[in-house]
């Protein structure tokens, strides 16, 4: 009776534990421009969690098998004026396929990127956010909240914005023709302790 009480405890936990346990996973591809005084071209992310083996192909007819602790980072130079479709496929025990869209066109004047930081502020949910690019735009912002704001000028442009209460908000940043660009980001607002 013992061995049996002791043999069902032994399976039990090994089943707690391989259940406890997730599989790596691929989520999703991000891009970004990479700085053109390190050499231009995409910084491309793959994001995920866990050791991965997958392989990406870029799109472009170029494919190239990686090994990482996801997230993943890479650079790649594409042709210009032009379309690719980027793919990660994953090698067992991992999974998840990641597939994305990048449209590369030179963007004499646009926006890539925006970033934000905590605000000066310590009494408020503030935050800082800088819209970067080329040339001299008019960019729309969306906070997520209800809020809109639209920025006109030379690029880089920043503002501050003061979030109502705590959460997770989509911000979303489009510029007016003749600027090209677009871009949703996901901002985690919260009051530091």
């Amino acid at each position: 009776m013992r061995r049996a009480a002791i043999s069902s405890f032994c399976v039990a936990v090994f089943i707690a534990i391989a259940s406890a346990q997730t599989p790596p996973r691929i989520t999703r591809i991000e891009f970004s421009p990479a700085p053109e005084n390190q050499g231009g071209g995409i910084d491309i992310t793959l994001l995920g969690s866990g050791d991965c083996t997958y392989t990406i192909d870029y799109g472009d007819g170029k494919s190239e098998r990686r090994t990482a602790t996801l997230p993943d980072r890479m650079r790649h130079a594409y042709a210009a004026d032009n379309e690719y479709l980027v793919v990660a496929t994953p090698e067992a025990p991992c999974e998840g396929v990641a597939r994305a869209r990048i449209d590369v066109r030179a963007i004499a004047r646009g926006i890539w990127r925006v970033s934000i930081e905590p605000g000066p502020a310590t009494d408020a949910l503030e935050i800082i956010a800088t819209v970067e690019g080329r040339g001299s735009c008019s960019v729309a912002l969306d906070f997520g909240d209800g809020t809109r704001q639209t920025l006109e000028g030379t690029l880089p442009l920043k503002t501050t914005h003061t979030y109502p209460k705590a959460g997770t908000y989509e911000l979303h940043a489009a510029a007016a023709a003749p600027c090209r660009g677009e871009i949703r980001l996901s901002v985690d607002v919260r009051k530091e302790s």
